[in-house]
């Protein structure tokens, strides 16, 4: 459902309010169709105030996975700038895999994911970034890069996905389609939210430490 907000006075739109209700119905014995309810709260002045809530954050977890993605972008440039990628990567098996992307163009033409991977490549054969706090080891440069991998993920789900109020609790949940897996339904609340925005911070400040090596 969706309200329409008019200046009636300028005879102009403002706005719309919507708050999207997803309903599991369950077929009643005897009835050919289920009975869908209609609930006044579904068009309650504060779900639509809530569902901008929601909509907003959401928005600006998009808007910081984009600033991530230019800081990693900035960063993969500056270490090729002095190393050579093809020796980079013939460092090992898996690093080969990233020979079949083209590194021309400072690297603008990868997506995330693939930035993330030439991402991986470097911190697991840097020696120099060892010697940073939390990578000091293969097992927790390899979390470090999973975690990443975690969030791009979790990006994704966000820019994709679409939001909906789970009746009759109205719980905001996203419906998201992951690569490779069926669709289905994930719980959003603002401690996910805020996990999300730590985790952009927490890489955020690793970039720039791992950066400031190199300019050094």
């Amino acid at each position: 459902m969706s309200d329409p907000v008019f200046d009636h006075e300028k005879k102009k739109l403002l706005d719309v309010n919507i708050a999207p209700s997803l309903i599991f119905t369950i077929q009643e014995p005897g009835k050919s169709v289920p009975t869908l309810p209609i609930d006044p709260a579904m068009i309650d002045k504060d779900k639509f105030e809530l569902f901008n809530h929601f909509t907003y954050r959401i928005g600006k977890m998009i808007r910081l996975a984009e600033l991530n993605l230019d800081k990693l972008q900035d960063f993969i440039s500056l270490y090729f700038s002095v190393n050579d990628y093809e020796t980079v990567c013939n460092i090992n098996k898996k690093c080969r895999e990233l020979l079949k992307h083209n590194p021309k163009n400072n690297f603008k033409d990868l997506t995330f994911g693939e930035l993330r991977n030439v991402f991986s490549c470097i911190l697991k054969t840097e020696e120099r970034f060892s010697e940073v706090s939390e990578l000091e080891t293969p097992e927790k440069r390899n979390n470090f890069s999973k975690l990443y991998a975690d969030y791009i993920v979790d990006r994704d789900s966000y820019t994709h996905g679409k939001l909906f109020f789970l009746y009759p609790e109205f719980r905001a949940v996203l419906r998201i389609k992951p690569p490779g897996r069926e669709e289905h339904y994930v719980e959003i609340s603002e401690d996910i939210i805020m996990e999300n925005i730590s985790l952009y911070y927490i890489i955020g400040k690793k970039l720039d430490v791992l950066s400031q090596i190199l300019k050094t």
